[in-house]
């Protein structure tokens, strides 16, 4: 479906309906919360009945964007609405305590960026994995329809859309970003968006906590070479280090982009421990396909950032995940080859 397709599809369900929900991805970044936020804004202007409904609460750096009490993290009597799925196409990624959301519902909306997996009945899509996040996707939707809204309603508008550009970018560094993305950024800006307050925000504006935390994260590095051509850079955040720091999982919202693939380091993992062999884990390269790795424990992204979540002890882990990457280190796993 064309991008000018899905906007008569979208607007259509719009004003023909009253009642929305918006849900992103459990552990929701900066792209997910901005869309969300955006979304929100945009059927609250129009009078519309909205709530948001994720599976966890966003971190506390979000709370500049005005919006982070809208929340919530209870499904009850959220049945028979229209529900936006934004920055995901797989259900599971909803994460388990709001699966019956997609059941109950009168329609489904999904706008990503991210590789399609799943077909979900009663669904319309509109996937763009060339687009730098799913923030600048909903601007190139909605450009024309905020025009009328007043500059207080467009400045807050403009700032949800510019923090998910700018965190999904890491500020315009990543190798996601197009001349779209700048005429995107730069159209916001006209229209209100503050660069010094989202990027301070999202990028500077850490607490001691944090950083004390980032800095015994960082300690964990640790370096494994495959052959002469693949090496691998390993480093953790551990519940042990959370309860030492005083600090919330939460905290470690963008640790995975602190450490970047190099021509040192072409694959960098992090892993988040959540329980007892329970990891979340982000995979970054500069040119393999880590996507693939991550699809073959369940999860997914793109094919230089993805990620996924299993339960298995750490050793056997990352010896699992050295011999995928070794397996994979050939011309297949290029990025060029990829399909």
């Amino acid at each position: 479906m064309t991008l000018d397709e899905f906007k008569i599809e979208l607007k259509n369900l719009i004003y023909t309906n009253q009642n929305f929900v918006i849900t992103t991805h459990e552990n929701p970044d900066g792209d997910a919360i901005g869309a969300q936020f955006a979304i929100y804004l945009f059927l609250k202007g129009h009078g519309k009945s909205i709530r948001i409904i994720n599976q966890d609460l966003p971190s506390n750096k979000y709370d500049f964007l005005g919006l982070s009490d809208k929340v919530e993290t209870q499904i009850s009597n959220a049945t028979n609405q229209i529900v936006f799925m934004l920055d995901y196409n797989e259900r599971k990624r909803a994460g388990q305590k709001i699966q019956n959301l997609f059941e109950n519902c009168k329609q489904l909306i999904c706008i990503d960026h991210h590789y399609k997996l799943e077909e979900i009945p009663n669904t319309i899509f509109y996937i763009d994995t060339n687009a730098s996040s799913v923030c600048e996707i909903i601007y190139l939707l909605l450009q024309e329809e905020i025009q009328g809204f007043s500059s207080y309603w467009k400045r807050k508008f403009a700032n949800c859309l510019y923090t998910g550009l700018i965190y999904d970018t890491n500020n315009f560094a990543n190798k996601n970003v197009s001349p779209q993305t700048f005429t995107v950024a730069s159209e916001l800006l006209a229209i209100g968006a503050d660069n010094n307050l989202c990027s301070l925000n999202i990028f500077e504006n850490r607490s001691t906590d944090e950083l004390k935390l980032l800095g015994k994260t960082l300690s964990t590095l640790e370096f494994h070479k495959i052959g002469r051509n693949v090496s691998i850079a390993f480093y953790i955040t551990t519940q042990k280090m959370l309860k030492g720091c005083n600090a919330d999982m939460e905290l470690t919202d963008g640790f995975s982009k602190e450490v970047k693939p190099s021509n040192e380091r072409d694959v960098v993992i992090y892993f988040r421990e959540l329980n007892t062999d329970h990891y979340r884990v982000s995979l970054r390269s500069k040119d393999l396909n880590v996507q693939k790795i991550a699809e073959k424990f369940g999860g997914g992204g793109h094919k230089l950032a993805a990620g996924f979540e299993t339960e298995m002890e750490l050793k056997k882990l990352k010896e699992k995940l050295v011999e995928l990457i070794n397996h994979k280190k050939n011309d297949k796993f290029q990025i060029s080859n990829y399909k």
